[in-house]
């Protein structure tokens, strides 16, 4: 019974001392609480299959809390990034940025697809398993180490491997491609008419541009170019459209 004891706790501090280790290598931050790292990466499949080496929590409670800790990191980020982008862009990016299956493939890059603990027979894919753990993570890491490290990690690791940022920003400013892809998703035809206003006494040529959808005017722009008046036109239709 002793020598059995012994054995055990031999092996839980030799995977202890692991997981440890692989945290420091993942997220750069040395753990006080190892359990907390340990519970982010528990799915919660876990909880109904006996083990005398697992905690009883998973990644749950800690994700939810990572994800609101997240979202507010990229908010302030894209806010002091981007001073000239309205609120609507904004929160476009964010959504982007934090968007499940992207989150999933940036874990899936950083190593999280190697130490999140699921079931032998495995979950399935879709799931996302690797982006909540790696929300999972951010709440682990804000309980043991605070918010600023929380954001230091984010900034460090997770931004730095998202997909081109400025891309984004380009790709959301292009409102004409837009609509027209809505339109092409949608079975609609998207059209534009363009003409120049005859203001004489202005510095500068004005433009009108109306969109249309199947026909029926669904926003009108103006710009001093016709790409500009364009441009305009399809940001309000956008507006609204259907979510």
């Amino acid at each position: 019974m002793l020598i059995t004891l012994i054995k055990f706790k031999y092996l839980s501090f030799f995977r202890e001392k692991t997981l440890r280790r692989r945290v420091v290598s993942l997220t750069g931050i040395s753990p006080k609480s190892i359990n907390l790292y340990k519970s982010a990466i528990t799915h919660k499949s876990l909880n109904n299959l006996p083990s005398e080496d697992l905690s009883n929590d998973d990644n749950e409670r800690l994700e939810f809390l990572g994800d609101a800790i997240l979202s507010a990191v990229i908010a302030d980020y894209l806010f002091r990034k981007y001073p000239g982008c309205k609120e609507g862009l904004l929160t476009l990016m964010r959504s982007k940025m934090v968007n499940r299956e992207n989150l999933n493939n940036v874990a899936i890059l950083m190593g999280f697809d190697k130490m999140v603990l699921i079931p032998k027979n495995g979950i399935p894919a879709k799931k996302n398993i690797y982006g909540n753990a790696l929300e999972a993570i951010i709440g682990a890491i804000y309980i043991d180490k605070g918010f600023k490290k929380a954001k230091q990690f984010i900034k460090s690791r997770i931004i730095r491997l998202h997909p081109d940022i400025d891309q984004l920003v380009c790709d959301d400013l292009d409102f004409k491609s837009r609509i027209i892809r809505w339109g092409q998703k949608s079975k609609q035809e998207i059209s534009f008419e363009s003409y120049e206003l005859n203001k004489p006494n202005t510095p500068e040529p004005v433009f009108v541009a109306t969109v249309y959808i199947e026909k029926n005017p669904a926003g009108e722009g103006l710009g001093t170019t016709k790409k500009k008046a364009q441009q305009d036109a399809a940001r309000k239709a956008l507006e609204n459209l259907p979510s």
